[in-house]
C-alpha cells in the first residue's frame, strides 16, 4: 500500500509538471476549392455570366417560378444565390423594379442589420446599372443585387445561406463566396 502512495505520488508530481495549455475553442477547417470559372450552362435566355467551377445552377421550380430564374448552389458550403429574371418595357418598369427590389432589402432588414452599404453598378461598355445591397449584422441574407440595361432587361439576385447561422462563423465563407458572387456579376452580360 505504500509503495502505491509513493509511486502515485511521485507520478502526479511528474505529470503536474509538464507545461499544459487547453486548446481554444474553434470552427472547423475549411477546404476551400480551387477558384475556377465556367459560363453558366444557359441557352434559352437573354444573358450570360461565369459561375464558379465548384456551384451548380440548376432552374427554379418553386411557386412563383418563371423562365429563366435560377439558383446557384454552392453545395458544400449549403448556400444558394437565388437569381430571378424579368423583362421589361422601359423605364417605368425598371423604376418599378429597382423600388421592388430596394423595398425586398430594406423592409424586412432594417431592423436586424447594422449596417446596409448600398453601391451603384454603372458598367458603360456593357450598358449596365445596378445596385448591390451588403447587409451587415443579423440578417437572413447578406447580399443582394439587380441588374437591368435600362430597357428591355432587369435581373436580381440575394444570396442566402440555407440553414440558420451566426455571421461571425460563417463570415470566412461568405466572403469566399462573395469573391465568386462579384465574378459573375463582373462577367454578366445582357445579349
Amino acid at each position: 500500500m505504500r509503495n502505491t502512495l509513493i509511486t502515485l505520488t511521485i507520478l502526479t508530481a511528474t505529470i503536474g509538471c509538464q507545461d499544459f495549455t487547453p486548446k481554444p475553442e474553434a470552427y472547423p477547417r475549411i477546404r476551400y476549392p480551387e477558384r475556377a470559372y465556367e459560363a453558366a450552362p444557359i441557352d434559352d435566355c437573354p444573358f450570360t455570366f461565369d459561375i464558379p467551377a465548384y456551384a451548380e445552377l440548376m432552374p427554379y421550380t418553386g411557386l412563383g417560378g418563371k423562365p429563366c430564374w435560377y439558383n446557384l448552389s454552392y453545395g458544400q458550403f449549403d448556400a444558394t444565390l437565388h437569381l430571378s429574371y424579368v423583362p421589361i418595357n422601359g423605364q417605368r418598369d425598371l423604376d418599378s423594379l429597382a423600388e421592388d427590389a430596394y423595398k425586398m432589402v430594406f423592409k424586412p432588414h432594417i431592423q436586424r442589420a447594422e449596417e446596409i452599404i448600398q453601391r451603384e453598378i454603372n458598367d458603360t461598355t456593357k450598358n449596365l446599372r445596378g445596385m448591390i445591397y451588403d447587409l451587415e449584422g443579423k440578417t437572413a441574407t447578406p447580399f443582394n443585387f439587380y441588374l437591368s440595361d435600362g430597357k428591355k432587361h432587369f435581373f436580381r439576385g440575394s444570396f442566402y445561406f440555407n440553414s440558420q447561422t451566426t455571421r461571425d462563423s460563417v463570415l470566412p465563407i461568405y466572403n469566399f463566396i462573395n469573391e465568386d458572387i462579384m465574378h459573375t456579376l463582373e462577367s454578366f452580360e445582357f445579349k
